[in-house]
């Protein structure tokens, strides 16, 4: 690029089809994000929501998963794990559609 050109990168209207490719790259991950930091806690607070006593008992606080509830390794470990998937999707889906 010639020196003095300005570049405008715009998030929402990118220009060049490289910026298409990262932008979708990066709205996929940032669905699948949220996904995992909203959809995992409401699933399991909903499930909670039909305890009489409401203490919000279910499915996920009385199974045992690796001796511990599954409400909290879902939170505490899944969630984890999913970010880590998260990043190795991101390089993967990189590789495969901005690098060509």
């Amino acid at each position: 690029m010639p020196p003095g050109k300005r570049v405008d990168v715009n998030f929402f209207r990118p220009s060049t089809r490289n910026m298409k490719a990262e932008v979708r790259i990066a709205r996929t991950v940032i669905v699948f994000w949220a996904m995992l930091s909203f959809g995992i806690p409401v699933i399991i607070y909903l499930a909670g929501l039909g305890d009489p006593s409401g203490l919000g008992e279910s499915v996920f606080t009385r199974t045992r998963f690796l001796g511990f509830p599954l409400h909290y390794w879902l939170i505490a470990q899944g969630c984890t794990i999913g970010y880590v998937l998260l990043c190795k999707l991101y390089c993967k889906m990189w590789d495969k559609k901005v690098t060509r």
